[in-house]
């Protein structure tokens, strides 16, 4: 059977999905050089229905993983998708996604979690997006050299899996990982002008916004703020002094451009 190429991201904005797919792109285009590679599917884990099923892969396959880092960490909602996620050998290449300030341990977390998941993780890489709270901070990212970077990682880390080279990419962190803030419920807010036009339910990956009335929000709220980047009439806002206060750290000091920073296995870029 011939191997495949899949992607996972979960990306309630779509900077993920971005990267893992530009990634699926070159990696594709690289290794079609050295092996017969089918290009399988795109696995979306941003809404309940993508996270509920269970994905087998096979020794050969290829699987690209994005995700938003949260507080340093993996999200804690790709959890029990990810405890279903089964690797029989294959091959991952990891993109943590963070909003200009630091990826902390969310990328050790995550080679440590493909590596129990029976997966071999030759590259995995840390690259910048707008942060979800502030357009001032990582603003227009990622941007045409990040794409260039994230096609240049990709190319890399298709000749370290041609050569055969099994072993698990070292990456900064450290362990324990970094401790989770406690849990706290905080809701977006909805102002008059809002139409009930549907879009910030339509893209709340925890599905906690009411469909007919966009001002009844659930508990479960992830803070995202994907329902207030969609918003046509900017009606969806958050009133609250602990995003305020993480709002304010974020512009003060984490304006300054960071670059992408990735990491191949011992067989190196060759």
């Amino acid at each position: 059977m011939t191997p495949s190429l899949h992607t996972v991201f979960f990306s309630p904005t779509g900077s993920s999905r971005k990267m893992a797919q530009e990634t699926a792109r070159a990696l594709a285009q690289e290794l079609a050089q050295n092996m017969a590679l089918a290009r399988g599917n795109d696995w979306n884990w941003t809404f309940p229905e993508g996270r509920a099923a269970a994905h087998t892969l096979g020794p050969q396959d290829v699987l690209v993983f994005a995700f938003p880092v949260y507080a340093g960490r993996i999200p804690q909602v790709l959890m029990e998708p990810l405890a279903r996620l089964a690797g029989h050998g294959a091959h991952a290449i990891l993109l943590a996604v963070y909003g200009n300030r630091h990826y902390d341990d969310a990328l050790l977390e995550a080679v440590d979690l493909f590596g129990a998941n029976g997966f071999s993780v030759p590259a995995a890489g840390a690259f910048v997006a707008e942060h979800s709270m502030t357009a001032k901070v990582g603003a227009g990212r990622p941007d045409a050299e990040d794409m260039a970077a994230i096609a240049d990682f990709a190319r890399s880390a298709a000749r370290i899996i041609a050569s055969g080279e099994s072993a698990n990419v070292a990456v900064p962190g450290n362990r324990p990982y970094k401790a989770l803030p406690p849990a706290a419920d905080i809701r977006p807010q909805t102002l008059d002008s809002c139409t009930q036009c549907g879009l910030c339910a339509s893209v709340c990956p925890m599905r906690v916004i009411d469909a007919d009335n966009a001002a009844q929000v659930a508990q479960g709220c992830l803070r995202c703020c994907a329902c207030v980047k969609i918003c046509p009439e900017q009606a969806k806002y958050f009133d609250n002094p602990q995003v305020d206060k993480i709002v304010a750290m974020l512009e003060s000091n984490c304006r300054e451009r960071r670059e992408p920073e990735v990491f191949f296995a011992a067989a190196g870029k060759m």
